[in-house]
């Protein structure tokens, strides 16, 4: 007990013991729950915020610390993917200068900050005593996720998918940062389990690592699915080189651990009638097994891909900014169907927005130009001579091919995910898994005779260096707090129903927070579900301009535009949309009514001729929809075959947006048919219960 008090006690003298650990509960930010999140997502903020928080701490806690050593000696080898990592990040925060959405690029250059400082930090700024601290930590948090993972799975399905939880996805599954995560981590785990030679902390370790597998199958996303595979191939073949008696049975354990698990998760499904979801019937080894043609998912990835490339084509040497896909993505996906007008993939995902290329590697080509896609590749390179040197050097071959297979597993799974760096917590573990490479480089040749391989860092420059980190990691802070409390007040404008209160949110919102285009977009639709049409074009307006440009979104911009009296400008941004979208009905037929309108019927038929090509039927219903409303476009639809009732008609969210601006053309329509029906079934159902 006395050995515990004196230790608890000397780790309290010790504030950097007690903080530096704990950097793997930012792994937890995103779940937590209590503060109110917009409907209209943005940039992520919570773990970012987190981490810098921390980061800042740390470099106050290293700027009072008063060691006795005057010098701080670094190895030149082990420097090296710090600083090609560094003239990334410098690239990254350059592209503001071209960036459309120049805050866009700012914060992907936070992110990469953050990874890098803490990169430093792991490497050569904490004791040992720090590195096997974070290792509980990190165990402890990743029970968590996989504990909240199979609940979510085997029994939260009404809960965490779309009956109770209004979201595009569930909170673990079907999100490639979360399999990212538990795929690295089981490496990194099923090595120290083969490598301790304490049998219950082994023990540990390896129940850690199967979870971890258990959690990555259970994400359903590929990716991290194959690139865990990877990882685990990796650190197997390495044990299997030169291995112990002891490491062969543990070896055997271990694989024999992740094929029960897999075969437990891809046995067949239990009956539709237990408490599974629609995604839970299907397992991540059946979608592997899918055919890439016939597969929505993956075709739609092509499309991204595509894109990505197009934007590479016409900005080669400088992209289009960091982070800015989405706000370059309309321009791009125009040129990809100008140059494949009889592809088929030109006709997807028009009513859902597209943040990202599902590909780390080609949005950086396409975002950061071949300058900044070979900075990354050189970064990558120093990684790798890391990787042999610490091989070659190292006496704890395994922990090194544990980290190796982490760093593998999130490379491969970067290749087709949506999150990769740009979710901070697969990033996180990526770099430190990185930095346990460079540790073991580091203090090992830290120790050599050779002075020409050390540089050494003394008095005013050591100061200097760490003043520096407290000052950058405090901008940061105070950047992305900002950030917060900007989305907060949009989230908070979206639950009050108060009208002066929302608007007054909406405009603190954006005093606080002015590059939030997820805020622009939400106070414009606010501003145009209250008839303020002339005032919600601007937000609308500069929405559109920086990515939130699906059909739909369109079809938003559009209808304030005419509604607020300007057929001309909602024609020529239907024109626009179209380009875009060439293969959308609704919007060919958009079109042409608004031409129409302007008198320009030639047009208006060249257009809506187009969207009979495409689909003649639904291009019928949409018609008789926009012109007549949605009475006698059914009463029509019920008595043809070759029209489509209202019903049958998407985008959805476009159908609405059309009904409500009809309501200004056929007033006396408010208070009958088919939206009084509406009414009277909302009340009814509110009234009465649902089976």
């Amino acid at each position: 007990m006395d050995q515990i008090v004196s230790r608890f006690k000397s780790v309290i003298g010790e504030p950097l013991l007690l903080i530096a650990p704990l950097w793997p509960l930012v792994l937890l930010t995103p779940h937590l729950p209590g503060i109110p999140r917009a409907s209209v997502n943005g940039l992520p903020w919570r773990q970012e915020l987190a981490l810098t928080i921390l980061l800042f701490l740390i470099s106050v806690c290293l700027l009072k610390s008063k060691g006795t050593e005057s010098e701080f000696r670094i190895n030149r080898n082990a420097l090296l993917p710090l600083a090609a990592a560094t003239l990334f990040l410098i690239w990254i925060l350059l592209s503001a200068g071209w960036s459309v959405d120049r805050y866009q690029a700012l914060h992907l250059g936070i992110q990469w900050t953050s990874y890098l400082v803490f990169f430093g930090f792991m490497t050569w700024a904490m004791p040992a005593k720090v590195i096997r601290s974070s290792f509980i930590t990190l165990a402890i948090v990743i029970w968590v996720l996989v504990i909240a993972c199979a609940i979510e799975s085997w029994f939260g399905a009404p809960l965490t998918d779309f009956s109770l939880r209004n979201d595009l996805k569930p909170v673990f599954r079907g999100f490639s940062g979360f399999g990212e995560i538990t795929g690295a981590t089981s490496i990194l785990f099923a090595a120290f389990a083969l490598h301790l030679n304490r049998r219950r902390i082994a023990f540990i370790c390896g129940a850690t690592a199967i979870a971890g597998w258990l959690a990555t199958l259970q994400s359903l996303e590929r990716a991290p699915l194959v690139g865990a595979s990877a990882g685990f191939l990796l650190l197997c073949t390495g044990t299997l080189i030169r291995p112990s008696r002891g490491q062969l049975k543990r070896i055997g354990l271990l694989i024999g651990a992740l094929a029960l698990v897999l075969w437990w998760q891809t046995r067949p499904a239990m009956p539709p009638s237990a408490s599974t979801s629609v995604a839970g019937e299907v397992s991540t080894v059946t979608r592997l097994r899918q055919d890439p043609v016939n597969d929505q998912n993956t075709r739609v990835r092509l499309l991204f891909w595509g894109i990505a490339l197009e934007m590479s084509r016409a900005h080669p040497l400088l992209g289009v900014g960091a982070n800015n896909y989405q706000a370059k993505y309309a321009e791009a996906r125009a040129q990809f169907a100008a140059r494949n007008p009889n592809s088929d993939l030109i006709a997807m995902n028009e009513d859902l927005l597209s943040v990202y290329a599902h590909n780390e590697y080609l949005q950086m080509l396409a975002e950061l130009g071949l300058v900044g896609f070979v900075l990354f590749a050189l970064f990558s390179l120093a990684l790798f001579a890391s990787f042999l040197r610490a091989l070659k050097v190292s006496r704890h071959r395994l922990p090194i091919l544990g980290a190796a297979g982490a760093m593998l597993a999130f490379a491969i799974s970067s290749g087709a995910s949506a999150a990769s760096f740009r979710f901070l917590g697969g990033g996180l573990i990526f770099f430190f898994a990185g930095a346990l490479i460079s540790r073991s480089v580091h203090q090992h040749q830290a120790r050599s005779v050779q002075s020409s391989n050390i540089i050494h860092v003394t008095g005013l420059r050591l100061k200097s260096i760490k003043f520096g980190l407290c000052s950058f990691m405090l901008v940061s802070v105070c950047l992305l707090t900002a950030q917060a409390a900007g989305s907060t007040l949009q989230a908070l404008a979206e639950r009050t129903t108060n009208q002066n209160q929302a608007e007054r949110y909406y405009r603190a919102s954006l005093q606080v927070y002015p590059a939030s285009t997820s805020a622009y977009f939400d106070y414009g639709m606010w501003l145009s579900g209250k008839g303020r049409w002339a005032e919600s074009v601007r937000y609308l307006e500069y929405a559109v301009e920086r990515g939130f440009n699906s059909s739909v979104c369109y079809e938003f911009l559009a209808a304030a535009q005419g509604n607020a009296g300007d057929l001309s400008a909602a024609e020529r941004t239907f024109a626009t949309a179209v380009r875009v979208y060439p293969r959308s009905i609704f919007l060919l037929v958009r079109h042409s009514v608004a031409l129409e309108r302007l008198g320009r019927n030639a047009e208006a038929e060249t257009e809506f001729s187009k969207a009979l090509l495409v689909d003649s039927r639904a291009a019928r219903g949409w018609q008789h929809l926009i012109v007549d409303d949605i009475d006698a476009a059914y009463v029509t639809a019920t008595h043809a075959t070759n029209i489509a009732l209202p019903g049958e008609l998407t985008p959805e969210a476009a159908l609405f947006s059309v009904l409500r601006e009809n309501e200004r053309r056929f007033p006396g329509a408010v208070n009958t048919g088919w939206r009084v029906r509406m009414r009277s079934a909302r009340i009814g159902s509110a009234i009465l219960p649902v089976d």
